[in-house]
Order: C-alpha cells, then sequence, then structure tokens
C-alpha cells in the first residue's frame, strides 16, 4: 500500500473563519485543549499566551487591523525602551476624559468616550478551546481569570488528574460577576449527577476525549497561539499613529503594514470586532494542505455531547500535534505611563481640527 497524502487544493483569497470568545457576566463552559504544534513543529508545553492588543486601526477600506503593542520597560529601571505611540493616543485621551468629568463637561465627556471606545488596549490571556455545542474556536480570559483557572488545574495535577489531556480532559465552569475593578471570576470543573443504586446521587466529572473527528477539524479551528497577532515595530505603529485619520482609524500605514505584505490578511489582523464579546468572529487565512497525527486509542470515557458542526466550505487543514502541557506561572502587569492633562473645556463645542488641535494630536 502506498505512502499518499492527499490534501485540498489552495486557492488565493480563501479563509475560514475562527471563533473568538470572551467571557460575559454569568456561566460559560468551556473544555481547554493542550498546547498543539503546527506545521510540523512540537509542542512546546505552552497552552495559553498573553497579549496586549490594539484595536481602533483600519484599512482604506475601513476595515479593521488589530496587532500588538511594541511596548518595551525595563523593569529595573522602569524606564521605556520601545515605545508605543498607540498607547499615548489613548493616555492622552484618558487623561482629557478624566479632566472633561472634573469639570462636569458632559458634552466632551461623551465625545472622548466614543474614541476611547473605538481606540483601546486589550489585554487578555488566549487559549483554544471547544464549548458544550461543539464549536472549536479562541477563548480570551481576562488575568484574574486565568490565576483561578490555574488555581483549578493545581488541583486537579494534585489528585493526577491532568484536565488538559488529549483523552482525560476536562469541561470548566467560568463564572463571572461585577464590572470594572470589582469583576470577580470562579472557575470550577462541570460535573453530571449519577443516580448510584446504594449510594444515591453522586457527582462526576465529565471527562471529554479529543476524537480523530475533533483532531481532524484543529488545523483549521485552532489557532497557533505564539502567532496570533502581528507585533509592529515602535517606529511602524508611530507611523500608524501619525498618518491616520484620528476620527475614523484609517490609515494609509495599515495598507503597507498589512495588506499589501501578504495575500490574505493574518488570522487576527483582520479581526474587525469592536465589542471583543463571546460568539464574535475573525478571519482566517488559509494554509497549505499537510497531513494530521492519527488520535490516540480511545480510552474508557464518560463523553460530553458534542454536537456535529454543520460543514463549511474551508481552506485545506494543518498538521497539528498534539502535546502536554507544562505548568508554567505567567505574570502580566499593564503598562502605565503618565502624561499631562490636556485642555478639554468646550471640547464638544469644537470642529473636530480643533479639538484634535485641543489634545495635541
Amino acid at each position: 500500500m502506498s505512502n499518499v497524502k492527499v490534501g485540498s487544493a489552495k486557492f488565493g483569497g480563501e479563509y475560514s473563519k475562527r471563533k473568538y470568545w470572551k467571557l460575559k457576566d454569568g456561566e460559560a463552559t468551556f473544555r481547554i485543549l493542550p498546547p498543539l504544534g503546527f506545521n510540523d513543529k512540537e509542542p512546546d508545553g505552552r497552552w495559553s499566551h498573553f497579549y496586549n492588543v490594539h484595536y481602533g486601526y483600519k484599512n482604506s477600506k475601513g476595515q479593521m487591523r488589530v496587532f500588538q503593542s511594541p511596548l518595551v520597560k525595563n523593569r529595573k529601571t522602569k524606564m521605556v525602551e520601545a515605545p508605543d505611540a498607540a498607547l499615548e493616543r489613548i493616555q492622552v485621551l484618558q487623561a482629557s476624559l478624566k479632566d472633561a468629568k472634573d469639570k462636569g463637561d458632559k458634552g466632551a465627556e461623551t465625545r472622548i468616550s466614543d474614541l476611547l471606545q473605538q481606540y483601546n488596549l486589550d489585554n487578555n490571556h488566549y487559549v483554544n478551546a471547544i464549548d458544550e455545542q461543539g464549536n472549536i474556536g479562541i477563548l480570551k480570559l481576562r488575568h484574574r481569570c486565568k490565576l483561578a483557572l490555574d488555581a483549578t488545574i493545581k488541583s486537579l495535577r494534585d489528585a493526577n488528574i491532568d484536565p488538559l489531556d488529549a483523552d482525560t480532559g476536562r469541561f470548566f465552569t467560568f463564572r463571572r460577576t461585577g464590572v470594572g475593578l470589582d469583576t470577580t471570576f470562579q472557575v470550577g470543573v462541570k460535573k453530571r449527577k449519577l443516580n448510584v443504586e446504594g449510594v444515591g446521587v453522586v457527582e462526576q466529572d465529565i471527562v471529554h476525549q479529543l476524537t480523530s473527528e475533533i483532531l481532524s477539524r484543529l488545523g483549521r479551528e485552532a489557532a497557533d497561539l505564539a502567532n496570533l497577532y502581528k507585533r509592529p515595530t515602535s517606529e511602524e505603529v508611530a507611523l500608524i499613529v501619525k498618518t491616520s485619520n484620528f476620527m475614523t482609524g484609517c490609515s494609509p500605514a495599515i495598507d503597507e503594514l498589512f495588506d499589501k505584505a501578504e495575500t490574505v490578511p493574518s488570522a487576527a489582523s483582520t479581526d474587525d470586532t469592536t465589542d471583543h464579546e463571546m460568539g464574535q468572529e475573525a478571519p482566517v487565512a488559509a494554509r497549505a494542505p499537510v497531513a494530521l497525527p492519527t488520535p490516540k486509542a480511545a480510552a474508557p470515557v464518560v463523553a460530553a455531547p458534542v454536537a456535529a458542526p454543520v460543514a463549511a466550505p474551508v481552506a485545506a487543514p494543518v498538521a497539528v500535534t498534539v502535546g502536554k502541557a507544562a505548568p508554567t506561572a505567567t505574570t502580566a502587569k499593564n503598562a502605565t505611563v503618565g502624561t499631562g492633562l490636556p485642555a478639554a473645556q468646550e471640547v464638544s463645542e469644537m470642529s473636530d481640527q480643533d479639538f484634535l488641535k485641543s489634545l495635541g494630536l
């Protein structure tokens, strides 16, 4: 029998859509996927990655292109070694908003708040996940939620259970309550109730295995977490900010840096979501077809109900290798750089040009 690998043709401009989730108030349940290796790379043990991502900038067609912050700070000296012009713009707006609130200028407050809805820096941990309906996508987790998840995973590992393993995975129930700095997260293992004769009702973890069907979908529906977002240099971000239309976010530098450099925009660079909430999707670049790994032999498990997804035209799959999670401690801190308070008096009555001039932009 010949050893022939058959793939699908790759056509220019084709892409599939990856699903992005972000936790909202209430409960949501997901199974976190183990580390994945894409395109013949071995999994490195990392099952989550942290990103500071800028939203608000668009190409000449008005399509959102998001990117990593280039900010680098020396931890010892606290000095900025690589600046971030997009972050500095946000800080100017935040200072102006505070000034408007202090003066009781509701018109200016509304106008500046709208711009801060457009220009924002989103800080999240990213993991590959499966929901209870069988959808595969990328789940965004705030740092405090990630810490709660880490604690739950540690308790399971202490009991010799690997909740991210391909054969012994667990579904986690995430509970989010509160707003702003008062937001709290709780993470627990999803269980089901069983009526055991002579014992009564007992709870049992729902165990989830990565079947061959799920493995075959990972290449196009999961993501290489190490390469989710482009990271322009400080100089490139400064050019994006300088050449952008402040009110619309459109910048010719976006066309040069993002769209002309590739036939199909990269996965996360096309994330045009504005509220970044659960269930929104972002297009994903097509990749060349390669072989998928053979799944491990099935182990006796209590399978979670997973609905079969509706087939859709997508790009050819990518080879994905499933690995084991390496226990790591991740710490992330948001950058804060002080700025002066620009004048915001009578901002609500200014023209766009005068408004921007008052902010020093």
